[in-house]
């Protein structure tokens, strides 16, 4: 995937021309990706934040389960932090 910096998105063409032709880039700072974007049709612009959304809850949800997997959490762990969002916020 081509990669584009930060400071690089003050070039409108170039971006454009990159996101026609890839359809992705990461856009970088300081040399390492921090994010991603992803060209769109106006009228599918919609459902395709949708679906980003969509895939990056799955991928949260899959990481959760491999830490749980390699250091699994007590039932009572379970319960407390159930209990401490259960509690009354102090307004």
């Amino acid at each position: 995937m081509t990669s584009l910096a930060v400071q690089d998105l003050k070039r409108p063409r170039e971006l454009r021309d990159i996101l026609a032709r890839e359809r992705e880039v990461f856009i970088t700072k300081d040399g390492r990706p921090f994010a991603i974007m992803v060209g769109v049709d106006a009228e599918g612009a919609e459902n395709a934040l949708r679906e980003v959304r969509r895939a990056m809850f799955s991928a949260a949800v899959s990481r959760a389960r491999a830490r749980n997997r390699a250091q699994p959490i007590s039932a009572a762990e379970i319960g407390r932090e159930v209990a401490a969002s259960r509690k009354p916020c102090a307004s």
